[in-house]
C-alpha cells in the first residue's frame, strides 16, 4: 500500500533535520549577503548625462536579490550593463556610509532620477521604459524607488540579529506544522484506505462468488478503488510542502523574493485556472446540451429499430434482419455528428496540443483503418444485399454450415461438425457464396452429384440406375421428381448429373452420403463400371464389386444400417 510519508519518529527526525539544515543555510546566505550587499546584486550603472542615448541590450538591476528596474539603453558609449555596474558601486558606497536610507524621485531632462538621502543613485530615462505596454518614465521611476526602498529595509533586517532569530523561530514553527500536517494526512489516508479496501474486498468477494471467477486479476478491486484516494493524498501533500517552502523563504530577507514569487505564482495559477473554468462553462453547458440531444435521438432510434426487429413495426426499407445493424450504424452516425458539433466548444480545442493530438489520431486512423473500413463496407454489402441471413445454410469456399451472426467486420458460421468458424466479410464478398436455404420454402433444397460412365453403357440404362439409386435414398423428396441430365460428353465417358430435392439444407451432407452409396450398389448390381474420376484405357474386366463381396470383413449389414441411421 502506498503511503505519502512515514509518520514514524525516525523519519520525522530526518525531515526536521533537513528543514533545520536548509534554514541555517538560508540564514548563512542572508547574513553573508548583508555584510556585502553589492556583491550579490546585479551590475548597476553610474549616473550618466541625459545626452548621447545609444541602443543597448537590456540589463536588470537587482539589490538584495530583489529586482529594481530594467535599463534598456546606454549613454555615451556605456551600455545598459555598464550603467548597472556603476549603479551597483554607487549603492554599495551609499549603504556603507549609512544614514536614514530614504529614497525619492525627481524629474530631470529626458527622464527621472532616483535619489537616496538626496544623492543621485541612477536615472530612469525615457528610452529605458517599455513603450509597448504603455509604461512611462515617471511610473517606472516611482516603482523602482519603491522596490529600492524595500531592498534597503531588507538589508537592515539582514543585519539585525533579533530579526534573523525571529525568522528562524518562525521557520521552525512552520516546519513543525508541516510535519504535523503530513503526519495527520498519512494517518487519515491509512484510515480511509483501510475502510475502502475492506469495502472493496467484500464487494469483490461477492462478485467473484456470483460469477464463479476472478474479475480483476492480480491487481484486485481494492487497489483500483484506493488509487483515486492515493492521488488526492499526494496532491494535498505536495501543496502543503509548496506552501511551507514559500512561508519559510519569506522569513529571510535574501530569499523573500523567492517566497513571494512562489506564493504569487500559486495564486496566479489558481486564479487563471478558475478564470479559464468560468470562461469554459458556457461551452461545457453547450456540449452537455448536444450530448443530451444526441442521447435522446439515439434512444428513440434504437427503440424504433428494436420494434422493427420484433415485428411490431413494419417498414419497406428495412426488415428484422437488418434492423439491429441499421440502428447501430445510424446511432454511430448521430454520435459522430454530435462530436463534430461539440468539438469547437470543448475547452482547449483551439490549443496547439489539442490540434497535435487530433493530427496524431487522424494519422493513426488513416494508416490502420484501411483494412477495418474494407471489412465494414463488405459487412454492409452483405447485410443490405441480403445475400444470406442468420439461420440459413450456406457454403463459402470450403466452409459449409449455418450462419449464426453477420457483423460489420466478420461473419460467424457453425458447421455440421459443431465448428465455430469466423470469416472476414471481405473474404465472403471476394468468393462465391452458395445459399442453400433461400428457396427452401418455395422449391425445397436442391442436391446434385455427378458420375461418368463409358460410352459402351446405354444412357437409358444409366438414367434408370440413377433413378433407382434415388428411390432407395430415404430423405429425397418424391416431388418434384428426380432429374437426370447428361451434362458433358467427355473423351472416354459421358458425365451424368442427378438433381434431387430435400426438405432441409442441413440434411444435404447426409443425403449425399446415402445417395453416393446407393449409386455404387446399383451400378455394381448391374455390372456397370463407374469411370470417375479418371479413365485412361478399358480394363480387361469391368471394375465392379459383385453382390457377394459387398460385406467383406470387417463390414456387416448391421453396421451399414447403423451408419445410415446415424
Amino acid at each position: 500500500m502506498f503511503t505519502m510519508i512515514d509518520p514514524s519518529r525516525s523519519q520525522g527526525r530526518r525531515v526536521g533535520a533537513v528543514a533545520l539544515a536548509a534554514m541555517f543555510l538560508l540564514v548563512s546566505a542572508s547574513t553573508g549577503w548583508a555584510a556585502n550587499p553589492a556583491a550579490t546584486t546585479a551590475p548597476q550603472v553610474a549616473p550618466a548625462l541625459t545626452e548621447g542615448v545609444v541602443a543597448a541590450q537590456p540589463a536588470e538591476l537587482k539589490v538584495a536579490n530583489r529586482s529594481i528596474v530594467t535599463l534598456r539603453t546606454g549613454f555615451f558609449g556605456a551600455s545598459a550593463a555598464d550603467r548597472v555596474e556603476a549603479i551597483e558601486e554607487r549603492i554599495g558606497s551609499l549603504v556603507a556610509r549609512g544614514g536614514p536610507m530614504e529614497v525619492s524621485t525627481h524629474a530631470i531632462e529626458g527622464g527621472y532620477a532616483v535619489l537616496l538621502d538626496g544623492d543621485l543613485v541612477f536615472r530612469v530615462l525615457d528610452a529605458d521604459v517599455d513603450a509597448e505596454v504603455g509604461e512611462t518614465a515617471e511610473e517606472a521611476a516611482a516603482r523602482a524607488g519603491q522596490r529600492l526602498q524595500q531592498a534597503l529595509l531588507e538589508i537592515g533586517e539582514a543585519r539585525n540579529t533579533r530579526t534573523i532569530v525571529v525568522a528562524v523561530v518562525t521557520a521552525l514553527i512552520a516546519t513543525g506544522v508541516l510535519i504535523a500536517l503530513l503526519w495527520a494526512l498519512a494517518r487519515m489516508y491509512r484510515w480511509a484506505a483501510r475502510r475502502i479496501t475492506d469495502l472493496a474486498e467484500a464487494r469483490s468477494a461477492r462478485l467473484e462468488q456470483t460469477l464463479g471467477q476472478h474479475v480483476t486479476g492480480q491487481i484486485g478491486l481494492a487497489r483500483i478503488a484506493v488509487a483515486p484516494l492515493r492521488l488526492v493524498g499526494v496532491l494535498v501533500g505536495l501543496l502543503a510542502i509548496y506552501e511551507w517552502l514559500g512561508v519559510v523563504l519569506k522569513q529571510f530577507p535574501y530569499t523573500r523574493p523567492w517566497g513571494e514569487a512562489l506564493l504569487s505564482n500559486l495564486l496566479d495559477s489558481l486564479g487563471e485556472f478558475l478564470l479559464r473554468a468560468m470562461k469554459a462553462l458556457p461551452g461545457l453547458l453547450f456540449v452537455l446540451l448536444i450530448f443530451l440531444v444526441a442521447r435522446f435521438v439515439v434512444r428513440v432510434m434504437l427503440a424504433f429499430f428494436a420494434s422493427v426487429e420484433q415485428g411490431r413495426i413494419t417498414v419497406p426499407w428495412v426488415d428484422d434482419t437488418t434492423a439491429r445493424p441499421t440502428g447501430k450504424l445510424l446511432s454511430g452516425i448521430v454520435w459522430l455528428l454530435a462530436l463534430v458539433a461539440a468539438y469547437p466548444y470543448i475547452p482547449g480545442s483551439d490549443s496547439q496540443a489539442f490540434k497535435g493530438i487530433g493530427v496524431f489520431v487522424g494519422l493513426m486512423l488513416s494508416i490502420g483503418s484501411s483494412g477495418v473500413v474494407n471489412q465494414a463496407v463488405s459487412g454492409l454489402m452483405l447485410l443490405y444485399t441480403r445475400s444470406f441471413r442468420p439461420g440459413e445454410f450456406v457454403k463459402v469456399g470450403d466452409t459449409e454450415g449455418i450462419v449464426r451472426s453477420i457483423g460489420f467486420l466478420t461473419t460467424q458460421i457453425e458447421t455440421l461438425r459443431r465448428e465455430h468458424i469466423t470469416i472476414p466479410n471481405a473474404v465472403i464478398v471476394a468468393n462465391v457464396m452458395r445459399n442453400y436455404s433461400r428457396f427452401k420454402d418455395r422449391d425445397g433444397v436442391k442436391v446434385a452429384t455427378t458420375v461418368t460412365i463409358g460410352y459402351d453403357t446405354p444412357w437409358r440404362q444409366v438414367q434408370a440406375m440413377l433413378r433407382l439409386a434415388a428411390e432407395r435414398t430415404d430423405d429425397l423428396l418424391k416431388e418434384p421428381p428426380v432429374r437426370i441430365l447428361q451434362t458433358a460428353l467427355l473423351d472416354h465417358a459421358v458425365e451424368y448429373t442427378i438433381l434431387a430435392t430435400i426438405s432441409e439444407p442441413t440434411l444435404r451432407p447426409l443425403v449425399l452420403d446415402a445417395l453416393h452409396a446407393n449409386i455404387q450398389d446399383v451400378f455394381n448390381e448391374h455390372g456397370v463400371q463407374i469411370m470417375s474420376p479418371r479413365y485412361e484405357a478399358d480394363p480387361v474386366e469391368p471394375k465392379v464389386v459383385p453382390r457377394e463381396q459387398w460385406f467383406q470383413a470387417p463390414a456387416t449389414p448391421s453396421s451399414e444400417s447403423a451408419d445410415r441411421n446415424s
